[in-house]
């Protein structure tokens, strides 16, 4: 009976040594990885539900990042036959919402600190649906 007891005690020390690492750990990689945005590309909007479409000449310019769990913004409207740049803003994308793809059109991208850039010129009109590769994050693009 004793030993059973100092056995349920050493078990909760251990299960509370595991979840005091664990929070150091998540904290330490999370100001880590939140600081390796060296090379990207600049973003203008740095806080959550701040991206926007701006024009850059004659190039559609989308700021990518997150707001509410969600791709923002999670509608993207273009101008057909207009090249159109998606900049993914490395201060908000986390997770599988950095791996962005467009199937219908076959655009596919990882967005990485120094890579965080998608380039196209849609030439067809219509609805496009946009996700992150677990179907987590999603959007849709509109060529009009």
């Amino acid at each position: 009976m004793a030993d059973e007891i100092q056995m349920k005690k050493s078990l909760i020390w251990v299960v509370l040594a595991i979840l005091v690492i664990g929070g150091f750990v998540f904290f330490a990689l999370k100001n880590v990885l939140s600081k390796d945005d060296v090379g990207t590309e600049l973003v203008r909007g740095e806080e959550f539900g701040s991206n926007k479409m701006y024009i850059d000449g004659d190039v559609q310019v989308i700021n990518l990042g997150i707001a509410n769990y969600n791709y923002d913004p999670d509608v993207i409207t273009v101008e057909a036959n207009k090249p159109v740049k998606i900049i993914g803003n490395m201060q908000q994308l986390q997770g599988c919402l950095r791996a962005f793809s467009i199937p219908q059109l076959g655009i596919s991208k990882v967005f990485r600190a120094n890579d965080n850039v998608i380039e196209f010129t849609p030439t067809e009109k219509g609805r496009y649906g946009f996700t992150c590769s677990m179907g987590m994050g999603r959007g849709t693009l509109i060529v009009e």
